[in-house]
């Protein structure tokens, strides 16, 4: 059944209201759930950027990763990458709260508890795949 031949067609008008007032208050959220990839781009292009400017003794792996990050279509990939970021790097916690574009005190939450949660868990190898790690990262924001 399309989403036109719905009996409540109104109800997917509200969702899709809510969702995108929900990205325009929260970049973290839109970047995480936005299916258009334009501001996932731009902010791992940008991070990438500073994560070279900041760490010049980097091994070829790890340049690898980081062009790969960019250049892949891949969202987990790029998610990995802003949520080690916001992990061990201030600049990207700054990065979302520069100009109100997240809430400061889910973003805080998020990374001092949620985040740092989840990538122990991962460390410690509870988590089987990255893929794993960043979905459930992700449900965690969301649901914050």
């Amino acid at each position: 059944m399309a989403q036109s031949d719905s009996q409540y067609p109104h109800l997917y008008n509200q969702a899709e209201k809510i969702e995108q007032t929900r990205m325009s208050k929260d970049l973290l959220y839109s970047i995480i759930m936005n299916p258009d990839s334009g501001g996932l781009d731009k902010c791992c292009v940008e991070f990438v950027k500073k994560i070279k400017e900041s760490h010049t003794n980097r091994s070829k792996r790890f340049d690898r990763m980081l062009d790969l990050c960019i250049s892949d279509a891949n969202r987990p990939l790029k998610h990995s990458l802003i949520f080690f970021a916001l992990q061990l790097e201030q600049w990207s916690v700054e990065y979302f709260l520069k100009d109100h574009k997240s809430d400061p005190n889910k973003i805080s939450k998020f990374v001092s508890s949620e985040l740092k949660d989840g990538v122990s868990q991962l460390l410690q190898g509870s988590y089987t795949s990255l893929q794993q790690f960043v979905e459930d990262a992700r449900w965690r924001y969301v649901v914050l």
